[in-house]
């Protein structure tokens, strides 16, 4: 069997030590035939965008030609009538995502060690160059080059190496907006960015020994605040017809993939991990496919990832009624929202509007298009593409409600296990001691549906589908857990009480409430014969579950 690439972004590595490798080398085509001199793609992270510079860097880099010559044998481009333009150019290639740091100097740091290690790889242009010109080419790899110098290094090494290979030159830079994330979120924004606009202004623009470039990153930031000298850019984001399939695995991938492991693409799969539609087309996280095929358990892979500072950020200092629109995903409801393609960091921090928010989380990967309402005014609906990325978002709202710590983590999962053993006098006490927890506190209904909903649905350990029904304003919270063997029903009757001495007298009117009408019906028309109901009352940060 092949081995499965989980985290291992090299081309070349990849397809030599007989990896399973999703062909996406059509993109390659589809770049060239493009045309577009300087391409900017942005897609969440794990999606890819790494292993698709890495095939960009082995398919045209000059200096990789005689170790380069079988490795897209096989692969589509290599019946392409563009394959021809394989191993012909030199290339600059440059990893932005180690530049995430806490302040200006040590991202600068960085770069430098960055450029130093791109110069050494370039070392036999010192045979070629002038002595004026070795001075300044050895002043990159020993880190004494002036900011001047540093702002130009890239046009300087592009026009070195068309004059060496008598070819022009293609750079490409990987996660370019990294550092300016780290910039926005550590408070070294604007230094960060005059940074790294200069370094594009100079390489990107007017350069003339560039053949095209191309970026990646998670957001544009917008072309008044860092391309604003490129009247050249062609932004590919997941709004763009072209290169739909070129990031992620489409349904026929996926399919193909678990098929050759022995697992099927079944109804529970697509539930955890399908829903990003890319323009009509069903999208595939791939770092979750890639896990689920290795370790054949249907977790949440992609919660368990970094990068999900900023989207906490937001989520916790925006208000409460934005918090109670997010609140309204996580239970599966689609939100309007007016796409920006120019947002930039600062836009962020308006916190009022939910637009903002929606469009980070749009272009992060934590929402999909679930409706096209206005293509002309980019007016749609937006909704949390799967389960997976549920928990995750559940996961940051208890964060924006809860003071999250070793001990509330550990309480969470007692309580889980009580859920699960249905002991009633375990789960209110576990709820209690997360309730004092709260660092936030309004006593109202939406709030207690809220932060239940995080607890249901954010916290719980193994194979589980999580479905909710939550009626809001009505007092209701249902939840089927499904793992492949089981379902499980559970009802919850919410009550607010007036005062403590209240509390046992609203959970004997819950309870009859729920025979009653007899919700449980609801839940057997879904096959579940195991069904629990509970009566939770809560009187500020104090709960009973009966």
């Amino acid at each position: 069997m092949k081995k499965i690439p989980i985290g291992n972004d090299d081309f070349k590595d990849l397809i030599e030590n007989d990896n399973y490798y999703v062909d996406k080398t059509a993109s390659i085509e589809e770049l060239l035939s493009n045309g577009s001199k300087v391409v900017l793609y942005t897609r969440p992270r794990r999606f890819g965008k790494s292993l698709f510079i890495s095939m960009l860097e082995h398919f045209f880099d000059i200096d990789k030609k005689e170790i380069n010559k079988d490795l897209f044998n096989g692969l589509y481009i290599s019946q392409s009538p563009y394959y021809k333009e394989l191993n012909n150019y030199p290339v600059i290639n440059l990893d932005f995502k180690d530049l995430k740091k806490d302040d200006f100097n040590s991202t600068y740091e960085e770069f430098k060690n960055m450029i130093a290690d791109v110069y050494k790889k370039k070392k036999y242009l010192l045979d070629y160059l002038a002595e004026s010109d070795s001075k300044i080419f050895n002043s990159f790899i020993d880190k004494t080059a002036s900011k001047t110098d540093y702002e130009r290094t890239l046009k300087y090494l592009s026009n070195w190496l068309e004059e060496y290979h008598h070819q022009k030159v293609i750079i490409l830079i990987d996660e370019y907006d990294v550092p300016i994330q780290s910039g926005y979120l550590k408070g070294f924004y604007n230094e960060v960015l005059n940074l790294i606009r200069s370094v594009f202004s100079s390489c990107l623009k007017g350069n003339d020994s560039l053949k095209f470039g191309v970026l990646t990153g998670v957001l544009r930031v917008s072309k008044e605040s860092i391309f604003s000298d490129l009247n050249n850019l062609d932004v590919v984001d997941m709004m763009t017809l072209d290169y739909s399939e070129s990031f992620g695995f489409t349904e026929k991938e996926t399919k193909e993939l678990l098929e050759y492991y022995g697992l099927e693409l079944t109804s529970v799969v697509k539930y955890f991990y399908d829903g990003y539609n890319m323009n009509g087309i069903s999208i595939y996280n791939p770092w979750s496919i890639l896990n689920y095929a290795k370790k054949k358990s249907l977790k949440s892979y992609w919660l368990n990832t970094s990068g999900n500072d900023l989207i906490i950020k937001l989520l916790s200092e925006t208000n409460e009624e934005n918090k109670i629109d997010i609140e309204k995903l996580a239970t599966g409801e689609s939100i309007k929202f007016t796409y920006n393609e120019k947002l930039t960091y600062l836009d962020l921090d308006e916190k009022q509007g939910i637009d903002n928010i929606l469009n980070l989380m749009y272009a992060s990967g934590y929402l999909t298009v679930d409706k096209v309402l206005d293509e002309d005014d980019e007016e749609y609906t937006g909704k949390i593409p799967n389960n997976e990325v549920k928990k995750l978002i559940i996961k940051i709202i208890s964060y924006a409600y809860t003071d999250y710590s070793s001990t509330v983590k550990r309480i969470l999962n007692d309580f889980e296990d009580a859920l699960l053993k249905n002991n009633k006098e375990e789960m209110e006490n576990n709820l209690n001691k997360m309730l004092e927890s709260i660092s936030y506190m309004d006593n109202y209904e939406n709030f207690y549906h809220g932060y239940m909903l995080g607890i249901f649905q954010g916290f719980l350990r193994g194979e589980y589908i999580v479905k909710s029904n939550r009626e809001a304003g009505k007092g209701r919270f249902d939840v089927l857990i499904e793992s492949v063997d089981r379902k499980i029903g559970y009802i919850f009757e919410f009550k607010i009480a007036d005062n403590e001495n209240e509390m046992e007298e609203k959970s004997l009117e819950a309870k009859k409430q729920m025979k009653e009408k007899e919700y449980y019906k609801e839940l057997q028309l879904d096959k579940v014969e195991n069904i629990h109901e509970y009566a939770l009352v809560f009187w500020g940060k104090k709960c009973i579950v009966r």
